[in-house]
């Protein structure tokens, strides 16, 4: 039996289970009793590509060096292929997964978020609010303590609302999703009746405005549209401060 037969054999109805490659290998000597040195977990990822294999054989998921799920053949993987060369310090970005099917890409990519499918982001947005729902309902985080969390969401929101595409940097100075050459800087706030803020020395970096409201377990739009249109309430410090009271009034209006 060849090494990818004998994984076959030994996790059989283990499909979600993680294990470490130490775990895997003794399974595989245990049973077959199979030399360690010869089995490469990594080269049965669907997420990692290790230069030598034919990437025609996936089993797992990488998760980290001494994390690997295991989900088996055919599964409808949806995320991005991974490689790091000898003597590369970064990861690069050498192909794509979307509910199954891979694409190799011609030639990697590296810092490319500007390049992520629309599928992608539904993906990831999907992932993302898992995450806050365990966040907040598991260990009683509050939303308005995982801002960060939410105004990743909000970004994603933002992406599959205008068919846009994430900023090229990640934390681009002053504005979040391009869409047809304009810039647009992305809000979210779990606040009900507050104001958001605006950096002063950023308002000229970016073209329209999108603000994002979480309340009661929903991401909706507050306000889409050129940042001329703001309703700005006051200027406090370095900051312009917008009354998310003014944009419902607005959306109201809009509707």
């Amino acid at each position: 039996m060849t090494i990818y037969e004998q994984l076959l054999e030994v996790l059989k109805d283990k499909q979600g289970e993680t294990f470490t490659p130490s775990e895997i290998k003794q399974l595989l000597m245990d049973r077959f009793n199979t030399n360690p040195g010869s089995i490469i977990v990594s080269d049965y990822c669907y997420n990692r590509f290790n230069n030598g294999i034919g990437f025609t054989k996936h089993l797992f998921i990488y998760i980290d060096k001494s994390t690997y799920k295991y989900v088996g053949e055919h599964y409808l993987y949806t995320g991005f292929i991974y490689h790091r060369p000898k003597g590369v310090k970064v990861e690069l970005v050498v192909g794509e997964w979307i509910n199954g099917k891979k694409e190799m890409y011609e030639s990697p990519r590296e810092n490319s978020a500007n390049l992520i499918s629309l599928a992608h982001i539904q993906h990831l947005y999907e992932e993302y609010v898992e995450m806050l729902r365990f966040e907040m309902n598991v260990l009683g985080c509050k939303a308005t303590e995982l801002r960060h969390l939410i105004g990743r969401i909000g970004e994603f929101y933002c992406v599959l609302h205008t068919k846009g595409e994430l900023a090229r940097e990640t934390n681009q100075h002053g504005f979040d999703v391009m869409k047809n050459g304009r810039r647009i800087s992305v809000k979210t706030t779990a606040q009900d009746n507050s104001f958001i803020a605006i950096n002063k020395n950023t308002f000229a970096l970016f073209d329209d405005f999108f603000v994002v409201q979480y309340i009661d377990d929903e991401f909706k739009l507050l306000f889409y549209g050129e940042k001329e249109k703001i309703p700005l309430a006051r200027t406090y410090g370095d900051k312009y401060e917008v009354d998310i009271r003014a944009l419902k009034k607005l959306l109201k209006l809009d509707t």
